[in-house]
């Protein structure tokens, strides 16, 4: 069969792989057939970047486990107090070594927006920072971050003609709610146990350790969502639904801050489409979906907002991170170090609450220019979404699922710290170097995702 390049990506010119005919003249059925060409993918040589992706996605998603060790001192930083391999760690190491050999120019255009961050990172760590496993252990998972970024890079060219990435996050998403009901009849896949159980008592986890973590997770679900083909009835069925099952668990887990991002993500989203005179009737339905979901959730928004109107000791916190910043303006206090050193002067700290903002936490650990560099490549993401939104009336899908999404990632980063932990930093960074890269390429036009 010929085969034709496409952009970066290998396709098949043709069409699909004719169906054999048996003895008797009749063709093979066709879910033979899709599964022999589903089959023959897999074993191509170009499709090893999106299993790769794929592998990594699955690994950060569902089953974010600790290999070695498997249990550790409970520790309220960006990574855990001494280096560790999880699922997830050698995911990415292998995905790293598979894309950046089966596309190395696309991985090393990704790590290039990282390099200044990087060698910083070196500088501050042979001159300025403790050499303790809590250091190593943050500077690995910031330095998976970067890793994860390129592969994204490098991964969406290989990835335009399948939109294999969108599809496995809304997979994830669907099998994250498998888990949360299961769990609500008593079957929880995950268990959580201690003091912990009871924070999060009726609240949603699925296969996550907390309810902002899930919340989380399904907000990037949701982003991919957005970003799903609807050229035929049941990709469209599969779009909805993807993205009303993401705002059912996301109000599940009762997060306000997420709650108020999706919904603010899809009310943009749908009036860019508005402004570029799009609009369509099946607006209508995924405005419903979510302004319906929104209202089913005020109960437990309400009682949340009774019970802490001011966002409990985010103020207090957000002080202590000043100070912090004041005292360590160029170098910080180490990467992973917040808790461990800011904490020995801060009883609340010390206790495990760090400042809730990515933005203050990171420039208090790792100083006011290094936080510029960590948040340097998704600077230019965004500005590059702007545009290309701006040049195309929101055409570039792609860059207008972005632009739809910087408010509430704006408010999940200055409401909480997770963003920078474990999983779900990698996560931020696959998918925004993922759609960063799309934004721009003409792959993704009116007629996919929800227009």
């Amino acid at each position: 069969m010929k085969h034709t390049e496409i952009g970066m990506f290998t396709g098949t010119a043709g069409g699909p792989p004719v169906a054999e005919r048996s003895s008797d003249g009749e063709r093979d059925p066709s879910l033979l057939m899709k599964g022999r060409s589903l089959a023959a993918e897999l074993l191509d040589r170009r499709q090893r970047v999106p299993l790769a992706v794929g592998v990594v996605i699955a690994a950060l998603a569902l089953v974010p486990v600790a290999i070695l060790p498997s249990e550790s001192a409970i520790y309220a930083g960006i990574a855990n107090p001494s280096p560790t391999l999880h699922t997830y760690t050698a995911a990415i190491v292998v995905a790293g070594v598979v894309v950046a050999i089966r596309a190395t120019r696309g991985f090393l255009t990704g790590l290039l927006l990282w390099a200044p961050f990087l060698v910083w990172l070196i500088i501050f760590m042979i001159s300025a920072w403790d050499p303790s496993a809590r250091t190593v252990s943050g500077l690995l998972q910031l330095a998976l971050g970067a890793i994860t970024f390129a592969i994204g890079v490098a991964g969406e060219a290989q990835d335009r003609a399948r939109s294999f990435l969108v599809w496995a996050f809304a997979i994830a998403a669907w099998i994250q709610l498998a888990a949360i009901l299961l769990a609500s009849i008593g079957l929880p896949l995950r268990r959580i146990g201690g003091q912990q159980a009871l924070d999060v008592l009726g609240r949603a986890t699925g296969l996550t350790s907390h309810p902002g973590e899930l919340a989380k997770l399904l907000f990037f679900c949701g982003l991919c969502a957005l970003m799903l083909p609807q050229r035929t009835t049941w990709e469209r069925w599969a779009a909805w639904l993807t993205l009303g099952a993401v705002l059912v668990g996301v109000s599940l887990a009762q997060s306000r801050s997420v709650l108020v991002a999706i919904i603010s993500m899809i009310v943009i989203f749908v009036l860019l489409e508005l402004t570029a005179g799009r609009w369509q009737r099946r607006h209508f339905v995924v405005i419903g979906i979510t302004l319906a979901l929104g209202a089913a959730s005020l109960p437990w928004l309400i009682a949340r907002f009774s019970a802490d109107p001011s966002g409990g000791a985010r103020g207090h916190v957000a002080k202590v991170a000043f100070h912090a910043i004041e005292a360590h303006p160029w170098a910080g206090v180490g990467p992973n170090g917040y808790v461990a050193v800011v904490g020995a002067t801060d009883p609340l700290t010390a206790g495990g609450v760090p400042v809730h903002n990515v933005f203050l936490l990171s420039a208090a650990e790792v100083g006011v220019a290094g936080a510029f560099y960590l948040w340097l490549p998704f600077l230019v993401v965004a500005a590059r979404a702007i545009y290309y939104t701006w040049r195309t009336r929101g055409s570039d899908l792609a860059a207008r699922v972005v632009v739809s999404a910087l408010p509430g990632i704006g408010l999940i980063a200055m409401t909480g710290w997770g963003l920078m932990q474990g999983p779900y930093f990698l996560i931020f960074s696959l998918v925004l170097g993922y759609f960063g890269a799309r934004a721009g390429t003409g792959s993704g036009q009116v007629g996919d995702g929800l227009n």
